[in-house]
C-alpha cells in the first residue's frame, strides 16, 4: 500500500464498515471528514479526537500538541486536556526523547492545555519516531455549536497561508536539498520557524463563540453557532479539506485557486521540491464554512483575535460536484479526492 492516509473509499471498507454500532451517548463518531466525536455527559458535551505525527522526526513533541488540538478547536471548543503517546525508533538517544516531552510540554504549557497521560516505548517496528496524542474539550450549555454539516451556499473561509506545516518540515529535515536547488536562504529560514503558526486554537475558539444571528437552540439545548463546519487542513491540504467537508455534509465544493493565500517561501519550497502546496499538510490553518449572513461576524471575529482570514470558495448543490477554478487559466476543473499527502514525496 502506498505511505500516507487511506483513500476515502479504503476507509469506508476497511475501517469505518467494520466499527459497532454508537451507543446513544455517541452524538457523532466516526466518519468521513469527522476529525472529532461529540459524546453526550448531560448538561455538558465533551469533544475528542486523535492523530499521530509520522514525519515531524525530533520535532514531533511540536506538532503532536497541535495537530490533536487543532482538531478540537475545528469544533469551536478550546482544548483542555492531552494524552501522548510515543514510539521511539530503536536509533533514538534519551535525550531525543527528553526534548519530545519538552516540545510538547512547552506547547501545552502555552494553550493551557493538561497532558493527562499517555504511554511512551523504544520499539524495532518504527525507523523514525511516531507520535499520537489524543485531545479533549468540554462545552457547557451556554457555549455555541457548529451546526455540524455545510448548507449549499455557504462561503468557505481559510485563515493564515497554505503549506504552513508542510513547509517546516521541508526547511527542516531537507534544507540542503533545497539550499542545492537554489532556493534563498531567508525563505527556509523563515520557514524554519513555521511550528510557531500550527496552532488554530486562536482562530477556532473566536470563530466557534460567534452565535447564530436567530439565537436558536440545538436539540441538546446548546445554542447554535454561526459557524457551520470547520476543518483543520491536515494531510491533504487545502484540496483535500476542502473535499472533505463537502463529502461529509453531502454538498458540492467551488474552490478558486487565486483566492488561497501562499507565502513566497511556501511557493519557492515547493517549486524547488516540485510539490503541490494545494496538496500540502497545513496544520495551522483552518477551513470556515458560514452561512452568507454570518459571513460578516465570522470575519469581523477572526480579525479581532489577530488571524488573517481569506474567503476561498463556496459550497454548492451536490449534483455540481467538487469543481476548483485554475489559478492560471481560469478553467473551472474538477476537483479530485484526497490522496496521500505531497509530503510523502520528500
Amino acid at each position: 500500500m502506498k505511505a500516507g492516509k487511506l483513500t476515502n473509499e479504503q476507509l469506508t471498507d476497511l475501517v469505518l464498515k467494520k466499527l459497532p454500532p454508537l451507543s446513544s451517548d455517541t452524538l457523532v463518531g466516526a466518519d468521513i471528514g469527522a476529525d472529532c466525536a461529540w459524546i453526550n455527559m448531560g448538561d455538558r458535551l465533551m469533544v475528542t479526537s486523535s492523530d499521530p505525527i509520522t514525519a515531524g522526526g525530533k520535532q514531533s513533541g511540536t506538532l503532536t500538541v497541535h495537530v490533536s488540538c487543532n482538531d478540537i478547536a475545528a469544533c469551536g471548543v478550546k482544548p483542555s486536556g492531552l494524552l501522548i503517546v510515543i514510539i521511539a525508533p530503536v536509533s533514538a538517544t534519551e535525550d531525543d526523547i527528553s526534548s519530545i516531552v519538552e516540545q510538547a510540554s512547552a506547547e501545552a504549557s502555552k494553550l493551557g492545555v493538561d497532558i493527562v497521560g499517555g504511554h511512551t516505548e523504544v520499539s524495532d517496528s518504527v525507523n523514525t519516531f511516531v507520535v499520537n496524542s489524543t485531545a479533549f474539550g468540554i462545552v457547557t450549555k451556554d457555549h455555541p455549536v457548529p451546526l455540524g454539516k455545510v448548507k449549499p451556499g455557504d462561503k468557505l473561509i481559510m485563515t493564515k497561508t497554505c503549506g504552513i506545516e508542510g513547509s517546516f518540515i521541508a526547511a527542516t529535515q531537507h534544507r540542503s536539498r533545497l539550499e542545492e536547488a537554489g532556493v534563498d536562504p531567508s525563505y527556509l529560514t523563515e520557514a524554519s520557524f513555521y511550528n510557531e503558526l500550527v496552532s488554530v486554537v486562536k482562530e477556532g475558539a473566536a470563530a466557534g463563540m460567534v452565535p447564530a444571528a436567530d439565537g436558536s437552540l440545538n436539540k441538546m439545548g446548546f445554542p447554535n453557532g454561526a459557524v457551520s463546519l470547520m476543518h483543520d487542513i491536515t494531510e491533504g491540504g487545502v484540496f483535500g479539506a476542502a473535499y472533505e467537508m463537502a463529502c461529509y455534509s453531502g454538498t458540492g465544493v467551488l474552490l478558486d485557486e487565486s483566492k488561497i493565500p501562499m507565502t513566497d517561501a511556501t511557493k519557492a519550497i515547493c517549486e524547488a521540491l516540485k510539490l503541490d502546496p494545494f496538496r500540502l499538510i497545513s496544520s495551522g490553518s483552518l477551513m470556515i464554512a458560514v452561512a452568507p449572513d454570518s459571513l460578516d461576524a465570522v470575519l469581523s471575529a477572526l480579525a479581532d483575535a489577530g488571524v488573517a482570514s481569506s474567503v476561498i470558495g463556496e459550497f454548492t448543490d451536490p449534483s455540481l460536484g467538487y469543481r476548483r477554478v485554475d489559478a492560471l487559466t481560469g478553467s473551472v476543473a474538477e476537483l479530485e479526492p484526497p490522496h496521500a499527502d505531497e509530503v510523502y514525496k520528500l
